[in-house]
């Protein structure tokens, strides 16, 4: 990920909860998404933002973690989410510094990985689950890059994202198990964006 991400999330964190912490959209899925753990499990939101999704998680019966690395987002994630842990780490070194999860939630993170950088990530992902840990995925259908240039601090900024097709993901990690889609909510699903779910293999060990 680029300076240029970063930079773009810290300038939008404030904008960005006040766009989604009132938006439930994704409580469906998120609902669904823990019906395959066990009861109050211990969820990793991976690329939390300012934490409107680890509210949610919380809110649906998880124990809840937040990674991001911009700086302004967990300012704001902890303000606005205190009954969440938020901390600030970039995901492409997730270790076990901060425990196993029992679940992987990766809600509009993983788009900001170039392909080749995809299987390190989805790997890192898996070594924290639990020998039962599930992932959640949610990305943008397609193949390529999206390119657009938002002014950022008053200056245009050229901003990547990248799209996945559900082979690109159940082939980037021989420790995951492609467990089928997810629904989302019409104003997610009618932009490209699609829930893929993942399950760890018992062979797949913690670092």
């Amino acid at each position: 990920m680029e300076d240029n991400t970063k930079r773009f999330y810290n300038a939008t964190a404030r904008e960005v909860a006040d766009r989604w912490y009132p938006n439930s959209a994704l409580m469906p899925t998120i609902r669904e998404f823990l019906s395959f753990l066990p009861p109050n499990p211990r969820v990793l939101d991976l690329g939390c933002g300012p934490g409107h999704e680890s509210m949610r998680l919380r809110l649906a019966g998880a124990r809840v973690l937040g990674l991001d690395f911009s700086e302004e987002c967990i300012k704001v994630a902890r303000s606005r989410c205190p009954q969440c842990h938020f901390e600030i780490a970039d995901f492409r070194e997730l270790d076990m510094r901060f425990g196993q999860f029992d679940g992987v939630f990766a809600a509009g993170s993983l788009i900001h990985i170039p392909h080749d950088g995809l299987g390190a990530v989805m790997d890192r992902m898996a070594r924290v689950l639990r020998s039962y840990g599930c992932i959640l995925v949610i990305v943008r259908d397609g193949e390529g890059v999206r390119e657009s240039w938002p002014v950022v601090d008053g200056k245009k900024t050229h901003r990547v994202t990248y799209l996945y097709r559900h082979d690109d993901l159940a082939s980037a990690s021989k420790d995951l198990i492609p467990c089928g889609e997810l629904e989302l909510d019409d104003s997610l699903s009618n932009q490209g964006w699609r829930a893929h779910l993942f399950r760890v293999t018992a062979t797949s060990t913690a670092m």
